[in-house]
């Protein structure tokens, strides 16, 4: 089974920023992530990142039981971070950085 991308993810949202203001719950083999504390989970939108055995990730945003109106991504391993990060983006949940800090 491979799920060497999962765990590359997981390392790297660990090591960045965004790790402060994030919350996350496994589901099998899925790192289901929301910005509200544990315990809201399944009350709200959240992002569930699944692996897909191949090489890639799927990206699907629940924000609604329809599934046609999800927003989803399938992205290559490698390029699962940056998908992350443009997601965070283009739900603001974070303040763009524009370089170094002071």
């Amino acid at each position: 089974m491979q799920i060497q991308g999962m765990l590359q993810l997981a390392e790297r949202i660990e090591e960045s920023r965004y790790v402060a203001g994030i919350f996350g719950e496994t589901s099998m083999h899925d790192l289901c992530v929301m910005q509200t504390p544990e315990g809201a989970f399944w009350q709200g939108p959240y992002l569930r990142i699944s692996p897909r055995f191949d090489g890639t990730i799927e990206f699907r945003y629940i924000d609604t039981q329809v599934i046609a109106r999800q927003w989803n991504r399938i992205v290559n391993e490698g390029d699962a971070f940056a998908r992350l990060i443009a997601f965070f983006d283009q739900l603001h949940w974070f303040a763009r950085s524009y370089g170094p800090s002071p």
